[in-house]
């Protein structure tokens, strides 16, 4: 190697956002292979022995064994980055950079305050009012105008809750106005909800599709029939479970809806988790190991309420969900074993291009005051009345999230899945719960899954396959965070 080559290698190290698997895989043509996942792209690597050893160790000499290709590959991923760079101050610029985009902004629209279930854990508080027409119509002009604002390319609306459907007619009414007007200015215009789905149909389904540009549903479902109707009731003590599922077989079988993305959410607690297994089948039997059905398994967490008698400590939850990811690979069902994209911001909180607006024509930046017993007025940031035109919101609490964590202050500032995740919820973060996504304990199995998909099987254990073990720091990366 030329001494050129090796000065380059020199400086590049690993990256501190590169978690590196353990096992040794046999590859469709035979080779051996090993498989890193850099999180800076959200990337799976394929490996070869040499790589996988230089990666973990860290050793400038072994780095510089692999070559001026081997290295521009690692490079060009973000899997090897100059020793110079401060990586988390990258990660937080990007994420400052993604927030403060205004071209793109998003509306959460809660057209009633009220929900038609009573689930135990939930932390809204749900009350039943006139609809406002005056209201409405100044919530329709706030989006029409970013609609029209030749700054922005892209909206998108988000049906929330309590329950949208319940507000059916305001939704078809306000989407018909917005999808109007991104036609006569040529903005792109998206809509998506949230929903129980208990009041669904087929017909309701396929037109809000058709006539109200919903791109993506998400509904959730607790458990089998049993389980899920008796943690989802119904204030009419009806089951949901039977006819939601039909709704979405029939709808999604007859291609009713073509342009649909479903996602089935499970919110998992002490109360069901060992009746998610059996979910998992029935799914899968009833027609939902579809592909435009994907499945989101969430551990529940506090919403302003307590829910610590139920609450899964995190490692656990992580373990079991390993299991039932796997259940679900073997059943067909749709999921995502790693993120496959970065971030652009964390959530709503996090960018004054994005907010909440509640029934009464209040306006949020976290979504989860709106309807919250004692959090509801702290979290406001402007009435709907008081802003003119597309003018962003005004700042709220969480807007400084990335200074936060760019400064050190913040776990989410040592983590290496911060580039997928953005530090997942600067609320319950600030108020001393761990909102970590599973993913930071269980990425190891979640990589194998997602290399077992690309026909990759698993060679035994032991000292002829197993790359050397990582030391010091870049042992502790990926396992102790």
């Amino acid at each position: 190697m030329s001494a050129p080559t090796v000065r380059a290698a020199a400086g590049l190290v690993p990256s501190r956002y590169l978690l590196i698997g353990d096992r040794a895989y046999r590859g469709p043509g035979g080779g051996e292979a090993w498989f890193g996942y850099a999180t800076r792209t959200a990337t799976l690597i394929p490996l070869d022995r040499a790589s996988a050893e230089a990666l973990r160790s860290g050793d400038p000499a072994a780095l510089a064994g692999l070559g001026p290709e081997e290295c521009g590959r690692l490079a060009a991923l973000h899997a090897l980055v100059d020793r110079e760079e401060d990586e988390l101050a990258t990660v937080t610029d990007g994420l400052r950079t993604g927030s403060a985009r205004g071209s793109a902004r998003s509306v959460t629209i809660m057209p009633t305050a009220y929900c038609n279930m009573a689930c135990s854990y939930c932390g809204q508080e749900h009350v039943k009012a006139a609809h406002d027409r005056e209201r409405s119509e100044r919530v329709a002009r706030r989006v029409e105008a970013m609609i029209a604002d030749p700054a922005v390319d892209t909206v998108s609306v988000t049906w929330f809750g309590g329950e949208p459907l319940l507000a059916l007619r305001v939704i078809r009414e306000l989407s018909a106005r917005f999808t109007a007007a991104a036609a006569a200015h040529g903005t792109r215009y998206t809509a998506r909800m949230a929903t129980n789905g208990s009041l669904l149909t087929v017909r309701t389904l396929a037109a809000l599709h058709r006539d109200c540009a919903l791109e993506e549903m998400e509904l959730t479902i607790d458990g089998p029939e049993e389980v899920h109707d008796r943690r989802r009731i119904t204030r009419n003590g009806r089951g949901s479970f039977r006819r939601t599922v039909a709704v979405l077989a029939e709808t999604l079988a007859g291609g009713l809806a073509p342009g649909l993305r479903v996602g089935i959410r499970v919110n998992i607690d002490r109360g069901n988790e060992d009746s998610v297994t059996p979910l998992l089948h029935d799914l899968a039997c009833l027609g939902l190991a579809h592909p435009q059905v994907t499945l989101h398994l969430i551990a529940v967490h506090s919403w302003g309420n307590d829910v610590s008698e139920v609450e899964l400590a995190a490692r656990a939850y992580a373990a079991r969900e390993a299991e039932w990811l796997r259940t679900a690979e073997a059943l067909g069902l749709h999921f995502a074993p790693l993120p496959v994209a970065t971030v652009r911001t964390t959530c709503t909180a996090t960018t004054r291009s994005g907010e909440i607006i509640d029934p009464g024509g209040r306006i949020y930046s976290c979504s989860e005051h709106p309807l919250v017993p004692g959090a509801g007025s702290a979290g406001v940031v402007a009435e709907v009345a008081d802003l003119v035109g597309s003018a962003a919101r005004p700042a709220g609490a969480f807007d400084d999230w990335y200074e936060q964590v760019g400064a050190g202050a913040a776990q989410c500032s040592r983590c290496p899945i911060l580039p997928v995740c953005g530090g997942s919820c600067p609320k319950l973060w600030r108020e001393g719960h761990l909102p970590c996504p599973s993913v930071k304990f269980n990425w190891a199995e979640r990589l194998d899954l997602a290399v077992r998909r690309r026909g990759f099987t698993p060679l035994p254990p032991g000292p002829a396959h197993a790359p050397e073990q990582q030391n010091g720091e870049q042992q502790d990366r990926g396992q102790q965070w």
